[in-house]
C-alpha cells in the first residue's frame, strides 16, 4: 500500500502573570489517573519519566511488509483511540485503511472510540471489555501511565498490543510507534531558534495538552531547555486538553500580557487556534507559531504563512500497526525493532503545496 500521506483586560493579564511564576519547566496542573486493578501501576500527579528509546530509522514505520501468510480462522482485531481534535482525522484515515484492506484477509478491525477525555480509567475499561471479548490483537493509543497492568493482562490472555502515538509505561506490548518525541522537541527548538534570530531574552510561550502526557512532556521540557540554553526567556507552559477554541483564548491572554512575545509553541491538538488568534488580534508576523500535525486545519494557516508545523504521519503509523499486529498473530512475527520513529517533518509555507498538494 502507498504510503498514507502524510490556538480584557488588566486583570486577565494580571492573572496570568501570576500563573507564569511557576516557570516553564514544572506544570502547573496536572491530572490523576486512577485504576481498579489492585495490581494496576501507581500513576503520580504528574508525567513519569519519560523512557530512552533507541529509534529504528525515521520513516521506516511506514512501509512494514504484510506476511504472505493467510490466518487459519477468522480474527478480530480492535482500535482503541479517542477524537478530542483533529489529529485523530488522520489517525482514523490509517485504521479505515487496515479496516477494508485486512476484511480481504479474514480479520475484521472494530473502532472504539472513547471520546475526548484521555484517562486511565476509560482506557482500562476498554481494555477490560477487549479481554473478555476475546479479540486477538490490540492496537492502542495510550498517552498516559496507569494501564499497564491492563494492557499485560491482555497480553498474558493472548491478546498482543500494539501501541502507538504516546505509549504507556513498562508493560508487554510488543511494539510502539510514534514521534521521536525528544527529537521533535529539538527540532521544533531549533526552529525558534532560527526564526529568532538569537535575540538574548526573547520571550516565548508553550500550550499544551496536558502536563500529564508522557510524550508531549518530553516534546515541550526538550524545547524549553534548548532554547533556555540559548538565551530565550520562557514566559509560561498552559493546558490547552487539545482545544483549539482553548488555545485560542490563551494565545489572547498570553498576547495581553506579554506584548512583546516572540514566538509559541503548541506541542499538541488545537495548535490552529494560536494563528487564528493572532489574526484577531492584528497581530500576524509578530509571532511565530510551531505546532504540531498536517491536519487540514493546520495546512490551512501553513499555507498562510502564518504557522509552522512538524508532521509525524499519524495515518502512515495507525496503518502500519496493524500489518505488525497481522504479523504477529498469523506469523508470531515481531518488528525488528520494537520502537519505532514515524515520519517527520517541518512543514512550512515553502513546501506544504508540495507535501500535501491536495489537502
Amino acid at each position: 500500500m502507498k504510503k498514507m500521506k502524510k490556538a480584557l483586560a488588566l486583570i486577565i493579564a494580571v492573572g496570568l502573570a501570576a500563573g507564569l511564576l511557576g516557570a516553564c519547566g514544572s506544570s502547573s496542573s496536572s491530572s490523576t489517573a486512577s485504576s481498579s486493578k489492585s495490581s494496576s501501576s501507581t500513576s503520580s500527579s504528574t508525567a513519569s519519566s519519560a523512557k530512552t528509546y533507541t529509534y529504528a530509522q525515521v520513516g521506516e514505520a511506514e512501509n512494514p511488509k504484510m506476511v504472505e501468510q493467510e490466518p487459519t480462522k477468522p480474527l478480530k482485531f480492535a482500535f482503541i483511540g479517542f477524537a478530542n481534535n483533529s489529529y485523530w482525522d488522520l489517525i482514523y484515515q490509517g485504521v479505515d485503511a487496515a479496516v477494508t484492506n485486512f476484511a480481504q484477509h479474514n480479520v475484521t478491525v472494530d473502532k472504539i472510540n472513547l471520546g475526548s477525555s484521555i484517562n486511565a480509567d476509560v482506557i482500562n475499561s476498554a481494555l477490560e471489555s477487549c479481554e473478555s471479548q476475546g479479540y486477538n490483537g490490540v492496537v492502542l493509543t495510550c498517552f498516559v501511565s496507569g494501564c499497564e497492568n491492563y494492557i499485560n493482562s491482555l497480553v498474558d490472555a493472548g491478546c498482543p498490543v500494539a501501541i502507538i502515538g504516546g505509549d504507556a509505561g513498562e508493560c508487554k506490548r510488543f511494539c510502539y510507534i510514534g514521534q521521536d518525541n525528544e527529537q521533535a522537541g529539538l527540532t521544533v527548538a531549533k526552529e525558534i531558534d532560527k526564526q529568532l534570530g538569537g535575540e538574548s531574552g526573547a520571550k516565548f510561550a508553550i500550550i499544551t495538552s496536558q502536563f500529564s502526557m508522557t510524550n508531549i512532556e518530553t516534546k515541550r521540557n526538550t524545547a524549553i531547555n534548548y532554547l533556555e540554553s540559548k538565551g530565550y526567556q520562557c514566559v509560561g507552559s498552559y493546558e490547552a486538553h487539545d482545544s483549539a477554541d482553548e488555545t485560542y483564548s490563551l494565545t489572547e491572554q498570553l498576547l495581553t500580557a506579554n506584548p512583546d512575545l516572540k514566538a509559541i509553541y503548541c506541542t499538541a491538538g488545537g495548535t490552529y487556534g494560536a494563528p487564528k488568534a493572532l489574526e484577531a488580534n492584528n497581530a500576524v508576523g509578530s509571532v511565530f507559531v510551531i505546532g504540531h500535525d498536517e491536519t487540514k486545519e493546520n495546512l490551512e494557516y501553513v499555507r498562510k504563512g502564518e504557522l509552522t508545523v512538524i508532521g509525524q504521519d499519524p495515518a502512515g503509523y495507525a496503518y502500519a500497526s496493524f500489518v505488525y499486529l497481522y504479523n504477529k498473530v498469523v506469523a508470531n512475527q515481531d518488528p525488528e525493532q520494537e520502537v519505532m520513529a514515524s515520519l517527520s517533518q517541518i512543514i512550512n509555507k515553502d513546501n506544504v503545496d508540495k507535501l500535501f498538494p491536495n489537502k
